[in-house]
């Protein structure tokens, strides 16, 4: 592998060490715990119980064991590929975060793949010279600034509420027609307005990002020289201008998804979206220890697979990254 690589992936497994003990012990420092979340009259037992039905649950869920008996069984549990029990919905916790995670994965990387996809055609042309780049800057400027609930709220109203068409939550309809067509178009459906929050929330600093590599380097004598030589505008708009732009622009994209799977969080509270961004919500709320940890790492673990996939495709762009 290359050396940079293996450098970097070294730093990684620092850093997944590291973030392993702070996802055991950051869950336990939060006030409260599951059990009087379950039994304090808001959970799915109405009424208190009595100490030694207490002690009993406790024992159940292995909470009366001392905090490094519990640390060891949840490092011997991720060794098995076992995230533990969930206190909150009575399940194990890998099936329940394997349900969720698939939806967002959609939301994100459709809502992302969108935005900067229209980040680098808009960009590129903005950063060329092109007219008409202050019908792109203003409305991305007010949607950049709007929060991404009230732009979600605003949206719900407009659209779900005032006129009814399209989905006012969740990410299909439960009894919607066994064809695979009409299942794909009403998941489509659900997921538009999400999609267009997030979307929105990342188009403006990926627009800036694009557009200000594009005036750095449109006047380099490659260019010029490719210019000179009459090749065709397209050409040099992909070929030679828009791949040597793409370094800062895929660095800004790694950190934009990495970070997608913190932003989702709100979005899909907002929307009553299944995924895992809403199930740490739900977590949060239960303090449900085996959740919370298991959402946890699974959010540390798509950041660092996704700045590891960005380092790759930079070595690949880049050759002179692959001699440091």
């Amino acid at each position: 592998m290359n050396p940079f690589l293996l450098k970097r992936a070294a730093t990684y497994l620092l850093v997944l060490a590291v973030a392993l003990l702070i996802n055991f012990f950051l869950p336990r420092a939060i006030p409260g715990n599951p059990l009087e979340e379950l039994t304090g009259g808001i959970g799915d037992l109405p009424v208190a119980i009595d100490a030694r039905a207490m002690e009993a649950l406790r024992s159940y869920y292995g909470l009366d064991r001392p905090i490094s008996t519990q640390f060891a069984d949840y490092l011997t549990g991720l060794v098995r590929g076992d995230l533990g029990y969930s206190i909150s919905y009575r399940m194990p916790v890998t099936p329940l975060l394997l349900n969720r995670l698939p939806w967002t994965l959609l939301l994100t990387l459709v809502a992302l793949s969108l935005s900067f996809a229209a980040a680098l055609v808009l960009g590129t042309g903005s950063g060329r010279g092109h007219r008409g780049e202050m019908r792109v800057l203003v409305p991305a400027v007010f949607l950049h600034g709007m929060p991404p609930f009230v732009l979600g709220s605003l949206l719900l109203l407009a659209f779900a509420v005032k006129v009814p068409i399209l989905p006012l939550s969740g990410a299909y309809s439960p009894f919607v027609d066994s064809n695979a067509a009409a299942r794909a178009w009403d998941v489509a459906r659900h997921g538009i307005l999400p999609v267009v929050v997030l979307a929105a929330s990342c188009f403006f600093p990926a627009y800036l990002v694009v557009r200000n590599s594009v005036i750095m380097i449109k006047n380099e004598p490659y260019l010029l020289m490719a210019e000179a030589k009459g090749l065709p505008e397209r050409t040099i708009r992909y070929r030679y201008l828009l791949r040597n732009a793409l370094l800062p622009v895929v660095t800004f994209f790694g950190a934009r998804l990495a970070a997608s799977a913190g932003a989702s969080i709100l979005v899909e509270v907002l929307f009553a979206y299944p995924g895992v961004g809403r199930l740490s919500y739900e977590a949060v709320l239960s303090h449900d220890y085996p959740l919370l940890q298991g959402t946890f790492l699974t959010f540390t673990l798509w950041v660092l697979l996704i700045n590891f996939c960005t380092d790759c495709l930079y070595v690949s762009l880049d050759p002179r990254v692959k001699e440091v």
